[in-house]
């Protein structure tokens, strides 16, 4: 995609800064003017022609969202009857086009020349409306609802910041806001941030499923409450045969309205928790290989140069109980091939990334074959090379043929792999072991020293010790295709790492 490709886009030539532009529907232009309102709407983006454009595109669409308000105020105003909610947004939407500060007449005696003025400036010719005169002087004029002049006037009385009237959409507002911030300071590569950028859509279409479901009402406990437990029947009712997927639509509905009741809200008591019982009744039984007849063939497949780099790596990755995100974002200069081991992130939180043992010759070829490839922008290199873009369903697709390809168990899917892992410590009586649980990554951080471990990528000698052990104790019956070389052995092919001091 490029910028001229982008819809309501302005690029223009004397500056680098780049603009939002839409006119206003034809239908609407005779009410838009009405209101003062100009034909064609243009805003700052406060982006430059280099902004990745994944942040240019977020940037027009929020400016969209604020376009259709004001479109629906513009089509409200020969409305007789509309909602406070509507008439809350369309007020907002007119202060904003008309650049009036909110709380413009706070500490303003309504004697004083300026009181008159903001009035003016806020409504136009719709401030004396009620004036007994006012539909002969503007006959062509439709008045404005009373709603919406109310909620214009409350909203210049109200300081900012100070609203005591909020709407579902400001709680989705806000979560967005949140969801964006937050890949903004955790995103480490491209991959990365094209990955979490599909869930947020995602998220955001669960989002305005719930919006058109119960409608954009007054953010009130009694309201939010009510709307999740109905949404909740709802989804429960389209998914009958997976409540897991019910669950996951609710989850980002259910986040935004508490947090915005956390944060914004906050005369909204606490919003209840609502859980679906029946998921983990429901939940699929994953499919793990049999260690004695399968587990050998997969790990033959995982040594076979025939096979695809990725699905060996996935194999060496039951060892550690790693999948497909961790193992595509892993960047290639976080390989420590003179202390066998690499550290293992993927889209985790920097305190949740841990070290994986490098469990033989082939596992370190496997991990080292992207080292001299081209970094991207964000000096990063996944070990999977060009999958690491890929999506998370061109995973498993190539999976499972991979994985039918060298057992012939259709039954079989990438998740086969990590739960195996599991499976297999339970076997060799190990899985109990706190050791074990942190190597697989299922166990929470213990103390601040770990967490600052993980957050340097440089981890303990004796630490990569015990993993060593508990390596080859899953894979002591296995065939030795070959096994760990000494350090010297490698030091030509020693991966330059940044390390901490």
């Amino acid at each position: 995609m490029t910028l001229k490709t982008i819809k309501h886009l302005r690029v223009s030539k004397g500056t680098d800064w780049l603009s939002y532009q839409r006119g206003i529907p034809k239908a609407l232009l005779t009410k838009a003017k009405l209101l003062n309102i100009p034909p064609n709407i243009v805003k700052p983006l406060k982006l430059t022609k280099s902004a990745p454009i994944s942040s240019i595109i977020n940037a027009i669409e929020k400016q969209n969202e604020k376009f259709e308000d004001l479109c629906r105020l513009i089509s409200a105003t020969n409305a007789r009857d509309i909602t406070k909610g509507e008439a809350n947004k369309g007020a907002k939407a007119l202060l904003n086009e008309r650049k009036i500060e909110q709380g413009a007449l706070v500490n303003v005696d309504s004697i004083d020349d300026d009181f008159t003025e903001i009035i003016d400036d806020a409504f136009g010719i719709y401030a004396n409306q009620d004036h007994p005169e006012w539909n002969e002087v503007y006959p062509t004029a439709k008045k404005l609802p009373e709603a919406l002049m109310s909620a214009v006037n409350e909203l210049l009385q109200t300081p900012k910041g100070h609203e005591n009237f909020h709407l579902f959409s400001d709680a989705v507002d806000h979560y967005k806001a949140h969801r964006n911030k937050n890949i903004k300071v955790s995103v480490k590569s491209d991959g990365q941030l094209l990955k979490l950028n599909r869930e947020l859509s995602k998220d955001l279409k669960r989002l305005d499923d719930f919006i058109v479901f119960s409608g954009n009402q007054e953010f009130t406990s009694d309201n939010c409450n009510v709307a999740l437990r109905r949404y909740k029947e709802h989804l429960l009712e389209r998914h009958k045969k997976s409540p897991a997927t019910a669950k996951r639509d609710l989850a980002p509905s259910a986040s935004a309205m508490r947090k915005y009741a956390e944060e914004v809200a906050m005369n909204v008591t606490v919003i209840a928790k609502l859980t679906i019982k029946e998921q983990r009744s429901n939940a699929k039984q994953r499919e793990v290989a049999d260690v004695e007849t399968e587990l050998p063939l997969i790990w033959a497949a995982a040594h076979d140069d025939s096979y695809d780099q990725f699905f060996r790596l996935h194999v060496f990755g039951i060892f550690s109980g790693s999948h497909a995100s961790e193992l595509c974002q892993s960047d290639v200069t976080h390989v420590h091939a003179d202390q066998s081991y690499f550290v293992l992130g993927g889209t985790k939180r920097d305190h949740r990334t841990r070290p994986v043992v490098i469990v033989n010759d082939t596992h370190r070829k496997l991990l080292t074959e992207f080292a001299d490839a081209a970094k991207d922008s964000m000096g990063f290199a996944s070990i999977c090379g060009r999958r690491a873009t890929q999506t998370e369903s061109t995973h498993t697709r190539l999976m499972k043929r991979q994985l039918l390809r060298a057992t012939g168990n259709p039954k079989l899917t990438a998740y086969s792999l990590r739960h195996t892992g599991n499976h297999l410590g339970d076997i060799k009586g190990i899985s109990n072991l706190p050791q074990f649980g942190r190597m697989f990554g299922w166990r929470p951080v213990e103390s601040h020293i770990q967490s600052d471990y993980g957050k340097a990528g440089i981890f303990s000698n004796s630490m990569i010790a015990e993993y060593r052990k508990l390596t080859d104790k899953l894979i002591e019956d296995l065939p030795q295709y070959n096994s760990p070389a000494p350090v010297a052995a490698f030091q030509s092919n020693i991966i330059n790492i940044n390390r901490h001091s």
